[in-house]
């Protein structure tokens, strides 16, 4: 059985169905509304053809006009009607007729009416009938009868007949262009389905073979948006998606290439060291330095591991959070604590600035270490030698704010969108530096996410960095 599979075929068959349909009905509708309409047209011309005659009769009977100009009248009402006139008295025999021009000549005068309708007329009735008037015709006939009236009595009757083969043959003429009609709007609808069906499916299509495309990794191709209805929007948004996974890909296949050079660098190095240490290329006595570089490069590989598989949790929704009551000035304190050494060494100054000395908020203890720790990190990192570092936290309504600032070298603006991305790199003539992995700052800003709260940056190149963020805060009770 022939089905139709695109959607193109589907909406052009819909379309033409549903047009063919209602020139089917309108068709049938209008041929049956056009044959009461004439008929109808007709009677009323016959009644009122037949009122003008009664008047005509009434000079004839008085005198004023003669018989020459009655028959010119029923000549005049036979020329658009092409009627059949019998006036008969109340008895029914027809003592003046006019036959029509449409029909064999018969001589109609002195017969006599016997049908029951004629009694009706009598009466006072006028009646409409369809046939051959009691065989009198030899086709089908309209037929109007009304009584005659003389000075408001009723003196005999008036029977009009048309024949309804000129009805039918008007009819004919007007179902032929009711249904010339039907047919050519058809084809025009078959044509204007053809490019409606076309226009929605055209996009539909695309996007079908576009989307096979991404599937075999090709993201270049995107949709024409021609309009700007639901199919519109949709190609739209299907091109933002495509750019999206476009994006996403790129940074897929940069992230595979960051982790595998920073991976190889300190297995390569670790390898060097140990084939060293055991061919015995290196000293004894400097055995123990380099196999404590080794030992440093598997804790940075752990570190690095450790934070892929955190940033994994979090973008995958498996991240736990434990949300409670705490001071994140007592969080900053411990981690300032943690990292005085290497502080020291470089010679900063650190500035601490709490606008109280308990600050309570609502979040995760261990996840806002791990961001303090990282943003601490990256502000010793990249301060300048004998810099200062800034801590500091205020209260503004409902939230925490905390604030950690450096005197390094800044930021241009067209990079800070980007810092948040894994591995991305501010100059990417250098390599990094060991004691970083490039996912730091990727985890501060999901777990802040993960909080429900915001985080910034406000860098000025050649006057530091600060980083801030927010929390819920908690009132005292």
């Amino acid at each position: 059985m022939f089905q139709f599979r695109s959607l193109f075929a589907r909406l052009m068959a819909t379309f033409f169905v549903i047009t063919l349909c209602i020139m089917l009905i309108l068709g049938i509708l209008l041929s049956t509304f056009f044959e009461s309409f004439i008929m109808e047209t007709r009677k009323e011309e016959l009644i009122r053809e037949g009122g003008a005659i009664s008047q005509y009769i009434g000079l004839y009977l008085t005198g004023f006009i003669d018989t020459r100009i009655l028959h010119y009248q029923y000549q005049i009402i036979d020329r658009f009607l092409g009627t059949t006139i019998w006036v008969t008295d109340e008895r029914g025999n027809i003592w003046s007729s006019h036959n029509s021009t449409l029909l064999e000549e018969v001589d109609w005068e002195n017969q006599k009416v016997t049908i029951d309708e004629f009694v009706q007329v009598l009466e006072g009735n006028t009646i409409t009938l369809e046939g051959r008037f009691g065989e009198s015709f030899p086709e089908p006939m309209l037929t109007v009868g009304m009584p005659l009236k003389i000075n408001e009595r009723i003196r005999g009757t008036i029977f009009l007949h048309s024949p309804i083969q000129g009805l039918n043959r008007t009819l004919r003429n007007t179902y032929q262009s009711i249904w010339r009609s039907a047919i050519l709007t058809s084809l025009l609808s078959l044509l204007l389905s053809f490019i409606i069906s076309r226009r929605f499916s055209k996009p539909l299509t695309e996007m079908n073979i576009i989307s096979r495309e991404i599937a075999t990794g090709n993201f270049k191709r995107r949709v024409k948006v021609k309009t700007k209805d639901e199919v519109g929007q949709l190609a739209v948004n299907f091109n933002a998606m495509a750019d999206s996974l476009e994006k996403l890909e790129s940074m897929r296949r940069s992230f595979v290439a960051n982790v595998s050079h920073e991976l190889r660098s300190p297995l390569t190095s670790m390898k060097g060291y140990i084939q060293g240490v055991l061919d015995h290329t290196i000293p004894v006595e400097d055995q123990d330095k380099y196999l404590k570089i080794a030992l440093d490069e598997t804790e940075r590989m752990n570190r690095l591991i450790n934070e892929l598989l955190d940033l994994s949790q979090i973008e995958t929704g498996q991240f736990s959070m434990d949300i409670r009551v705490v001071d994140i000035n007592e969080i900053i304190r411990r981690v300032l604590i943690s990292k005085e050494d290497c502080i020291n060494d470089r010679g900063m100054e650190v500035e601490v600035d709490f606008e109280k000395d308990v600050c309570m908020v609502e979040g995760d203890p261990d996840r806002l270490q791990q961001v303090i720790i990282n943003l601490l990190d990256n502000a010793i990192k990249h301060n300048r030698d004998s810099g200062l570092i800034t801590l500091k936290t205020w209260l503004h309504k409902d939230h925490v704010y905390v604030k950690v600032a450096d005197q390094g070298s800044g930021i241009n603006k067209e990079e800070i969108p980007h810092l948040w991305e894994p591995f991305y790199q501010i100059d990417k003539s250098r390599t990094r530096k060991k004691e970083g992995t490039g996912l730091g700052l990727s985890i501060v800003k999901k777990i802040i996410e993960a909080h429900e709260q915001n985080i910034w940056l406000n860098s000025e190149e050649g006057k530091g960095s600060a980083f801030i963020f927010s929390l819920k805060a908690v009132k005292k009770t």
